[in-house]
């Protein structure tokens, strides 16, 4: 049985060229699992569908669903040991367009090491009429949303704050979350907050939204809220409007805490809510606002610089408190493009749907990039994230935690999308980082770093093959 070796960043397969349907037979993820509704950091499998009566016919163009199938499994108790997996997860579908086969794969499955728990292999064939249909659009989404957070939740701390303590809180009715959300905006909202006040208002808020998915509806549901948090960054981002925080390192360090906060909720609000059509309106109808946070996220932060001091003894004395808030503002920057950078992938698949028949009429991924590459400030952010992967693949560090590699699969999407749909920015990166991908971004550095327990090492080994095949190959700038 002959199994796909590439996966691409969502971990399923489409393959354009073929124009016989596959006789290749993958098998399902019979061990997909979502989170408990409780908060609890349990995971629970979804059903698994049995061999048996497992043949479909299928006239051109029409759908065909499989027959029902059974399972035998139970409900495993606490989160799944990765350690040892190989998640290879093939979805493809035919030339057509209309037949696809969703495979099998150990991903993050809790039955590998329970011998209480029986595990049937499985195969389901999907049939749509187009490969721009809504639903395998959302289905491609979904999986990877699935495999992102199935990777995160490999970190103990990432549970922990998604998992309250037991017996200390009670769950919320409807009611009370959408009364929470409306005092914390209402309190957001005040002229006379101070910066400390933001920046604890938007973490509740961030908490909040973590473990209720009610309160990411609430925050698309209008516009107002959005368009706070980004006008909240553009005071402070790429400078200040208080001047004097040009000459104040420890201001203009809380000032980088509170955006680092804002730009963390933002993502958060972005991230499992593609379906939300409240969403795609708040963003088609604040289009400005969403390209002045494109701006905001790709113009690196200015920071106070060291003043003269001319007094030796106060030489001596400050020496030691300029140096700590330097590499306190140094460390900030860092975490700042960080968290740029993923929010900037999230805005990416905005327009990555829209290109693909999502909102199409809306947004379009060729005029995100021809706006990015107008801009300067795009060309040192590319390079940052490019010096960050070199720093990040070096062999002298241990392996990648999960925020790392899904931090990584990140970089690597949005260097695909600028070397896919920008003919600058793409002849940039080919000039001058060339040798880079040769010496330093190449695969066994790749494999020393990246787990292979990781869901997401596998589309992320696919991303970096097509991003070094891009930056090796000159080819045509798809718009």
């Amino acid at each position: 049985r002959k199994e796909p070796r590439n996966l691409n960043e969502s971990s399923l397969r489409y393959n354009q060229e073929s124009r016989t349907p596959s006789k290749d037979s993958t098998f399902c993820p019979s061990d997909l699992k979502k989170r408990s509704s409780h908060g609890q950091s349990a995971l629970r499998p979804l059903p698994t569908p049995s061999r048996r009566s497992c043949q479909s016919t299928s006239a051109p163009g029409k759908a065909v669903s499989m027959p029902s199938c059974t399972t035998n499994t139970k409900e495993p108790k606490g989160l799944p040991d990765h350690k040892g997996s190989l998640s290879e997860i093939p979805f493809k579908c035919n030339g057509n367009g209309n037949e696809f086969h969703l495979g099998n794969s150990s991903l993050a499955s809790p039955l590998q090491n329970n011998p209480n728990l029986e595990k049937k292999a499985s195969e389901l064939h999907l049939y749509i009429i187009s490969t721009t249909s809504s639903i395998f659009l959302h289905l491609k989404s979904s999986w990877n949303n699935y495999i992102i957070k199935a990777t995160l939740l490999q970190d103990p701390l990432y549970v922990s704050e998604l998992s309250p303590a037991i017996g200390t809180q009670k769950p919320y009715r409807s009611e009370e979350k959408i009364k929470h959300f409306s005092q914390l905006k209402s309190e957001l909202f005040l002229k006379d907050n101070t910066l400390r006040k933001i920046l604890c208002l938007i973490a509740e808020l961030k908490v909040a939204a973590q473990k209720n998915f009610i309160l990411k509806r609430l925050f698309w549901k209008t516009s107002d809220l959005f368009y706070f948090l980004v006008n909240k960054l553009h005071e402070y981002l790429p400078e200040s409007r208080d001047k004097s925080s040009l000459q104040n390192k420890s201001q203009r360090a809380d000032e980088l805490v509170a955006c680092i906060e804002i730009i963390q909720t933002l993502g958060l609000m972005f991230r499992e809510t593609e379906t939300e059509s409240s969403r795609l309106n708040t963003l088609a109808a604040k289009k400005g606002t969403l390209f002045n946070l494109l701006v905001i996220l790709i113009s690196e932060p200015r920071i106070p610089k060291s003043c003269p001091v001319f007094d030796i003894q106060l030489v001596a004395d400050s020496t030691l408190v300029e140096m700590s808030f330097d590499a306190k503002l140094q460390k900030l920057i860092v975490e700042y493009t960080d968290t740029a950078t993923a929010l900037l992938y999230e805005i990416l698949l905005v327009f990555q749907q829209g290109n693909l028949g999502l909102g199409s009429t809306k947004f379009a991924i060729s005029w995100m990039m021809s706006f990015l590459q107008s801009h300067p400030p795009t060309i040192t952010f590319v390079a940052s994230i490019v010096k960050q992967m070199v720093k990040g693949l070096s062999a002298s560090f241990p392996l990648l935690s999960p925020s790392q590699a899904v931090l990584l699969y990140q970089q690597f999407y949005i260097l695909r999308s600028c070397l896919q749909h920008s003919k600058t920015l793409a002849e940039y990166i080919r000039n001058d980082y060339r040798e880079e991908f040769r010496y330093f971004i190449h695969m066994p550095a790749l494999e020393k770093r990246l787990p292979l327990w990781y869901p997401l090492t596998q589309p992320t080994i696919q991303l970096f093959h097509e991003v070094l095949k891009l930056v090796e190959q000159k080819q045509c700038v798809k718009y």
